[in-house]
């Protein structure tokens, strides 16, 4: 009977074995075909990823991650001070900032804020920058932190960054109110027109266009005597905390020279500068410049001498002037060069044709000026060379004539055509602003009388 029960159940046996190694194979399936689905997914991935070696990377660095500081973020009321640094000769914002200890992350930061408002690279040298540092204003810590900078790019601008958050600066660009103050000088030459404007309080800018607004009709090295006399009407700009922004113009000048007394009065023109004219409105300006350098020294006249080199006296038809090798040389009027070059004796030699028949020429120079060839425009002041010993010369100096309708003539001893003269409209508006001088004038000298009589 045993036998028998045996025999029937072996096939369920056999079934039910059958049906739990199909379960076994349907799992150990889908293990691997999980498996196999990750394993594909995987290297798909892998193989969409930029290869390290040739991925391209961006010129730009990304911000720094920045340290967090929580001490900060609910800070009182903080104190603020300030150092005050100048971009170095060829420096930059950026050295400035790390010569002034700021954390290099948050001087970057300060500067990408400061990128929409103003271009760090229109910084030149000398520029100075106020670097802000602030601390809780109730503590006697030494714990402080970077606070931001600002600067003046121009008398009129300033130009603000501020830390506003954790980590987080601002900038922004203002335009600053500034006041016109005038001023006005009557002075005596003891030893130089320069030393006494500079101690009757001008700037050493306006001095300098004092000195050339007359340089047309005096030679202040050699014309200029003890005795002298000098009257300017200025201006300076005012900020609203009363600190002088800029120096502004020379509204007014007169110099009596040897008893001769030359006045000019400065006209507004459109851009907020002045031109200058006599009384008859006649300008300041002469067709010529007197001497076409500064500070040169008149080491050979117009005339006959004999030649330091050939030994033989000839006729010198021109000026030579002496002064320091590199010396800037300026085109003595308007014109167009008609000659640069080398020019056998004269050595570096240009000649300017102006208008009226004239032309000058300028000779022994070290060399020219960048960008000038024959038929360039040039403008009277502009700097045409430098210089030199070239040619037949026995030091650094400029020779320099002029020519009248192709003939040498002398410069010193030549009446010079104004550069302009006004018309009957110019002429009435300079009328208008002679008055206005005038009354300025009374009002500041009355002044000056009563500061200078108040017990």
């Amino acid at each position: 009977m045993d036998s028998e029960i045996d025999v029937q159940e072996a096939p369920q046996y056999v079934t039910r074995r059958s049906r739990r190694q199909q379960r076994q194979a349907v799992v150990r399936f889908l293990l691997f075909a999980i498996f196999g689905l990750g394993l594909i997914a995987y290297l798909a991935d892998s193989g969409l990823q930029p290869s390290t070696k040739t991925s391209r990377l961006s010129a730009q660095p990304p911000p720094p991650i920045l340290p967090a500081e929580e001490n900060w973020l609910d800070l009182p009321s903080m104190q603020r001070d300030y150092s005050v640094y100048k971009i170095a000769k060829g420096g930059s914002l950026a050295q400035l900032l790390d010569e002034a200890k700021v954390p290099t992350g948050e001087a970057f930061v300060a500067m990408q804020a400061m990128q929409k408002t103003f271009d760090a690279r229109r910084l030149k040298s000398g520029q100075e920058i106020r670097v802000f540092w602030e601390r809780p204003a109730d503590s006697n810590s030494d714990l402080k932190r970077f606070s931001g900078f600002d600067l003046l790019p121009l008398p009129s601008q300033k130009v603000v960054v501020r830390r506003v958050a954790h980590q987080v600066f601002e900038a922004k660009s203002f335009q600053r109110v500034l006041t016109d103050r005038h001023f006005f000088v009557d002075s005596l030459v003891e030893s130089s027109v320069y030393e006494a404007a500079r101690s009757g309080g001008m700037a050493p800018t306006l001095v300098i266009k004092l000195i050339r607004i007359f340089s047309y009709n005096i030679d202040f090295q050699r014309d200029i005597r003890q005795g002298d006399q000098f009257e300017v009407l200025y201006s300076r700009r005012f900020d609203s905390d009363n600190n002088i922004a800029e120096e502004g113009d020379i509204i007014y000048a007169a110099l009596t020279n040897k008893g001769r007394r030359i006045v000019m009065w400065g006209l507004p023109k459109q851009d907020g500068t002045y031109a200058y004219y006599d009384q008859d409105g006649k300008s300041a300006r002469k067709l010529l410049l007197t001497t076409p350098a500064d500070g040169a020294r008149l080491s050979s006249r117009y005339g006959s001498r004999k030649h330091p080199i050939l030994g033989y006296t000839r006729m010198h038809r021109g000026l030579d002037f002496a002064a320091p090798s590199g010396t800037r040389v300026y085109a003595a009027g308007d014109g167009t060069i008609a000659f640069i070059g080398k020019n056998g004796n004269f050595g570096n030699y240009i000649r300017i044709k102006h208008k009226n028949g004239f032309e000058t020429a300028y000779a022994h120079m070290r060399g020219f000026a960048r960008g000038l060839k024959r038929g360039s425009r040039v403008n009277q002041g502009q700097t045409i060379g430098y210089i030199g010993t070239s040619g037949l010369s026995t030091g650094p100096h400029l020779h320099y004539e002029v020519l009248l309708r192709g003939k040498q003539v002398n410069p010193r001893t030549l009446e010079l055509p104004p550069a302009k003269s006004l018309d009957a409209q110019g002429l009435a508006r300079l009328a208008q602003s002679r008055d206005d001088i005038n009354q300025r004038i009374r009002m500041l000298s009355a002044s000056q009388i009563k500061r200078n009589v108040a017990p």
